[in-house]
């Protein structure tokens, strides 16, 4: 139990700035919208959905580097040379930002067969075509953020992106306001900011690590290998949301406002759970590179606890006071009844939801990314859609029904997801293999 406590303790306190830096990020689309939404109808449209169309290449991007921390974490722990891993990372994100921002160009030219109102259309174009510049700074400081993670220091870098949110927001005002560049000033305004994160990061980063120009290419490999399905595990996450999204939207104005509330408060309330994934990930790769299963299970059971913990506050939030959360977001009293059902469903959800994303974490830190990005593909389109579907047209319980196929789905990938985990960890400590080769042969290089 002593042991137990101990982890509890250091999941919790490692996670706290991360939590805050992942709704910092969160705060920053929010920021757009506020100040855009000032200027006009058409701009706050059109960011809207540029920002759906950028938003899956940022999450494959970022994806690709949280496969970064655990394994700088596990060489860590084996008093292995890391010295090629900053070079290396930062040579990952900065081909990767530049094919990712090419892809963002590319979808910019595609924006036509959207149908959308040629002066909507020219607005979504300016921005995807100035922001897709950002990409680049984003992912060198994402992988300079995992980098300093390995090393448990996660202060600097997520307090940066809670103090550039207000910067965000007053460059907004300036470009958009000021200057009269309307949608343009937003995406200036995102990818100077963004910028600016990157150069304020590195240059703290050069401090703290040992920044040199190696680059090992099997490690660079590696990263791919086990951070691209990391990356498409959140746009499969975020397309059957959008899906969601659009056939609320076709139910009912109300139905779809409510919807819309829900997704919004669920994605804040699940950004704790994802950075205990996120810490639970550096934790269990050391203990792991540590051959010591005792702590990895310490670290996984507390990460867990944490996860439940903070998800059975929320959902109790949601069943006890639902109307005082939906008053937050709307005064219409049919979107408020409509929305007391749909956050009793939405009450069920937080605790699989918890469970899978922490699960995930506990499975980054082991190295296992991409059977966990086949089970949520498997749970949340092959079985979670379709229940989903069943509930809400065959029962008619409309967007409730959309959201109790979710959570059936989650339930199913959170359960078949432990089962991995357990099994894993029971194999290796009945193994006799006292290194698994492809970390092995990734990391020698200098």
């Amino acid at each position: 139990m002593p042991a137990f406590g101990r982890s509890l303790k250091e999941i919790f306190f490692f996670s706290l700035p991360i939590i805050a830096g992942q709704l910092g990020q969160m705060l920053f689309g929010i920021g757009d919208i506020v100040v855009a939404g000032r200027y006009s109808t058409e701009v706050l449209s059109a960011l809207g959905i540029a920002t759906a169309i950028f938003s899956p290449f940022l999450l494959v991007g970022t994806g690709i580097t949280f496969a970064v921390s655990p394994l700088k974490a596990r060489m860590i722990a084996q008093n292995r040379d890391v010295g090629a891993v900053p070079g290396t990372t930062l040579a990952l994100g900065f081909a990767s930002g530049t094919v990712l921002a090419l892809m963002v160009v590319a979808s910019g030219f595609c924006v036509k067969a959207l149908g959308l109102a040629p002066a909507i259309e020219k607005l979504v174009v300016t921005y995807l075509m100035i922001c897709a510049g950002s990409m680049i700074p984003v992912m060198i400081f994402q992988v300079l953020k995992e980098n300093l993670q390995a090393r448990e220091k996660t202060l600097f870098a997520n307090s940066l992106i809670l103090f550039f949110n207000l910067v965000n927001v007053g460059a907004n005002v300036f470009f958009i306001f000021t200057l009269d560049w309307g949608i343009a000033g937003a995406a200036v305004a995102t990818t100077l900011s963004r910028t600016l994160m990157a150069v304020i990061l590195y240059a703290h980063a050069a401090r703290e690590l040992t920044i040199t120009r190696q680059v090992s290419l099997k490690m660079m490999g590696h990263l791919l290998k086990k951070g691209l399905p990391i990356g498409l595990n959140g746009l499969l996450i975020g397309l059957i949301f959008s899906l969601v999204t659009v056939l609320a939207g076709k139910m009912s104005v109300t139905a779809s406002a409510a919807n819309n509330i829900l997704i919004n408060i669920s994605s804040l309330t699940y950004m704790v759970p994802y950075a205990l994934a996120g810490a639970a990930s550096v934790k269990i790769a050391g203990a792991f590179g540590r051959r010591d299963f005792g702590q990895v299970t310490s670290y996984a059971l507390a990460t867990l606890c944490l996860g439940l913990m903070s998800a059975s506050a929320m959902g109790f939030l949601f069943y006890a006071v639902p109307e005082s959360i939906l008053s937050l977001a709307t005064t219409d009293s049919r979107v408020i009844r409509y929305g007391v059902s749909l956050l009793l469903v939405g009450a069920v959800y937080q605790v699989p939801d918890a469970v899978q994303v922490t699960i995930q974490g506990c499975l980054r830190g082991l190295e296992i990314t991409f059977r966990p990005m086949v089970t949520i593909f498997l749970g949340i389109w092959g079985m979670g859609f379709p229940f989903g579907c069943f509930f809400a047209y065959v029962k008619g319980l409309e967007a409730a029904g959309l959201w109790m196929g979710m959570a059936a789905g989650l339930t199913a990938v959170a359960l078949v997801n432990s089962f991995l985990f357990v099994r894993v960890i029971m194999g290796y400590r009945n193994s006799s293999v006292s290194e698994p080769q492809p970390l092995m042969s990734c990391a020698t290089q200098r």
